[in-house]
Parts: structure tokens; C-alpha cells; sequence
């Protein structure tokens, strides 16, 4: 059953809009991730993981947004980001298009950690805007959050070692398309473990400083790549992809949630 929404004539579409479905819109981020991995990384796990929760829980996947806020690395070649107005004025136009379409739940599902704060503030404007227009709601959420603690459990790396381009999204890779990894150029190269790791319990504050750049030798990397594995990506994964659906089960039915 085809699940994309870019795969779909227009009359397929309507079909998964009167029966209701649930579409998820990925979020990524055209950035680099080290030496070792391309720089659609975000992207392709927002997506990849939209499509195996899409037909678990009989949704569809919109085409992802490739380029997010990518500031942090924006000195490094290849990074392509998005100033935070334009990237929110983007997301909200799109999430309005699937709503004025007939869409009762949109799924904003992120790969990109600095997107995470603005799909949130989108997901309010959509409800403030459009909710006496039209009945629907509206999830924000980034994939690795609902399974983190499963996630954390699988882990190598210290705390700090699942940030940017480390373990975490270096055996996210090597699970899906290894071809893609080069983890030979890593060797010499270390990276800062960071207080924000991406599942471990840590701080709820966020502080943010000097971005890096390729003259200070940074490599664009925070965490520990070297304790990647494809192993432990198909595990990471699937911990990811059951947590999104217990979450998704476990949501109200209600429209009228605020």
C-alpha cells in the first residue's frame, strides 16, 4: 500500500482524506554531519521514520521539508539552512494547505533538533488560526522522543555521545544505507559528548554559544560516532518506531483538546 503522498495522484489523496487518515509531515535539514555522513541525513530519518510509522498506523507521508534551521553549521559547506521566520512561515503554510484539504491530523514528525522548538510554536498557530475554521489537531514531535528512554538503553556511548552525527544517528545510517557512511575517515577525529544528548534524561534548560566552524577543527560532530553500529541502529529504530505508535494509540480522540 503506498504511503506517500508524492506517489499519489490527486484522487488518491482525496481517498486517504475521507477515510480520515493521519498525515505526517517530516521535517529535516540539509546540513553537514561530520565527515563521515551525507549532509540529507535529518531529512532521510524524518522520512524513513514517517513511512514505517505511516503503515503501522494506517497514515501518509507528505514530501519532507529538506531544508530547516540549520544555523549552528552554517560555516560548514554543504549546510543550507533557513532563518527561523522564514523556516516557520514555510511549515505553516504547508500545514494549512493539508488542512484546508480536509486533513483532521497533522503529524509534524522532526529530524532536526533546532526545528523542534518552531514546529512547536506552528502547531499552536495552526489551532489558533484555523480552528473555527476547520476541526482537526495538530502533533509535534521529534521521532526520537516517545522511545528515548528505550533508545537510551540501547546506548554505547556515554551520556553526551547521542548529539549531532554521533552514535545515535551514525548506526541510524548504518542500519538504512551504509553505502552512505564512511566511518574510515573518523579515525583521528573526536567530538565534544554534549549536554543536550538527544535521549538521555539531561537538563530541560537550553543554552546556546559561538557556533563552530572548520577553522577551529571542529568536524561537526557532537558526540561519539565511533560507538555506532548497524546493529544497534535496527534496534534504535524499531524502539523509535514502537514508541511513536504507542504514542500515537494513546492520543485523545477529542478535537477539542487546547
Amino acid at each position: 500500500m503506498e504511503v506517500k503522498l508524492a506517489y499519489m495522484t490527486w484522487d488518491g489523496v482525496k481517498s486517504a482524506i475521507s477515510k480520515e487518515k493521519m498525515v505526517i509531515l517530516p521535517t529535516g535539514a540539509t546540513e553537514a554531519h561530520g565527515p563521515h555522513m551525507p549532509t540529507d541525513t535529518d531529512t532521510h530519518q524524518a522520512e524513513w521514520i514517517a513511512v514505517e510509522l505511516a503503515k503501522r498506523v494506517d497514515a501518509v507521508v507528505a514530501p519532507p521539508l529538506a531544508y530547516g534551521i540549520s544555523k549552528t553549521f552554517e560555516y560548514f559547506p554543504g549546510t543550507i539552512s533557513l532563518s527561523i521566520p522564514i523556516y516557520q512561515e514555510m511549515l505553516f503554510e504547508i500545514g494549512t494547505a493539508l488542512i484546508r484539504q480536509g486533513f483532521k491530523h497533522l503529524l509534524i514528525l522532526n529530524g532536526n533538533r533546532p526545528n523542534g522548538t518552531s514546529n512547536d510554536s506552528v502547531a499552536r498557530r495552526l489551532i489558533d488560526d484555523l480552528d473555527q475554521e476547520f476541526d482537526f489537531m495538530v502533533t509535534a514531535v521529534s521521532y526520537w522522543e516517545p522511545g528515548a528512554m528505550q533508545i537510551h538503553n540501547l546506548r554505547k556511548s556515554e551520556v553526551g555521545g547521542m548529539g549531532h552525527a554521533g552514535e545515535f544517528e551514525t548506526s541510524f545510517q548504518l542500519a538504512t544505507r551504509p553505502e552512505l557512511v564512511h566511518m574510515d575517515r573518523l579515525e583521528g577525529v573526536y567530538a565534544p559528548l554534549v549536554g543536550w544528548d538527544l535521549v538521555a534524561p539531561v537538563t530541560p534548560s537550553r543554552t546556546y554559544r559561538r557556533r563552530p566552524t572548520p577553522e577551529t577543527n571542529h568536524a561537526s560532530i557532537f558526540g561519539d560516532p565511533h560507538k555506532a553500529s548497524e546493529e544497534s541502529g535496527k534496534k534504535m529504530l524499531e524502539a523509535a518506531v514502537n514508541g511513536l505508535v504507542e504514542m500515537i494509540e494513546n492520543l485523545q480522540p477529542s478535537y477539542e483538546e487546547r
